[in-house]
């Protein structure tokens, strides 16, 4: 489920994967700092997602029940129309900032594959009336929603789940426009968002984990049926051509039977 974007062509500049950027290796805080005054700056539109919705955007696509494409969802960070579009100074400050969010993104499957629970999606917070630190987490679940959206019909079973509808609840609540008057009351004050806010690391992993079972079989059938569509010979006891170490019967071969 990693990235790797190479010589592909986007909306008229292509990005190559070149050594000096390692697409698997996290954003240090400064890189990260870095990004997040791009998506600022006057070279991106009104429409641009700031770092916490693409943070909590670029998890939404990670633990979803569908694998999407670099382009169904990248274009999208800098808005919905054409327009939107960023206005790099160059091509080398393009493939910068595209290699920082593909790095970004790497990294969030990168803890989920290893720490579901330790993922800490990046908010802001505010000082309470009492002088409490308190999270906000609205923008992240905004961004999160937007990336629910790409695919929506997709996570109908989730949300049809009992216990994933609790999960899902307070990103829908934060991030959704299509809350009902009732719901609304829910997410009147800023210490109502705060504390809906606590929940959204433990809803995540929920989500994670609900769907994991679900993008396996999904990556297993698929690269089964590759293997099978470009007439690839494959033992059952050769090793898997999906990287996975493991032996063909044992992996993506177990989805032909």
């Amino acid at each position: 489920m990693k990235a790797v974007i190479a010589g592909r062509m986007i909306s008229g500049w292509c990005f190559v994967n070149k050594p000096k950027q390692n697409l698997l290796s996290p954003l240090t805080e400064t890189e990260l700092d870095e990004l997040e005054q791009f998506l600022m700056s006057s070279a991106t539109s009104d429409e641009t997602m700031q770092i916490e919705a693409l943070d909590g955007y670029l998890t939404a696509i990670a633990i979803g029940p569908t694998t999407l494409s670099f382009d169904q969802w990248f274009s999208r960070i800098w808005g919905p129309n054409k327009e939107d579009m960023p206005k790099f100074a160059s091509q080398d400050e393009a493939q910068h900032i595209i290699g920082l969010i593909i790095r970004h993104f790497n990294s969030i499957i990168t803890v989920l594959e290893h720490d579901p629970d330790g993922l800490e999606p990046i908010f802001k917070s505010f000082i309470s009336p009492d002088g409490e630190e308190c999270l906000d987490g609205e923008m992240w679940a905004y961004g999160f929603i937007d990336g629910v959206n790409l695919c929506q019909q997709d996570w109908q079973p989730l949300v049809e789940d009992p216990a994933g509808k609790d999960a899902f609840l307070p990103l829908f609540l934060l991030g959704s426009d299509e809350i009902s008057p009732e719901q609304e009351k829910l997410v009147e004050t800023r210490m109502q968002t705060a504390a809906l806010s606590e929940y959204i690391p433990e809803s995540i992993a929920f989500i994670y984990r609900f769907w994991q079972p679900y993008r396996l079989a999904m990556l297993e059938r698929s690269v089964a049926k590759q293997a099978k569509r470009d007439g690839v010979k494959v033992g059952r006891n050769d090793p898997c051509p999906c990287g996975s170490g493991k032996k063909f019967k044992k992996c993506c071969g177990a989805a032909l039977h």
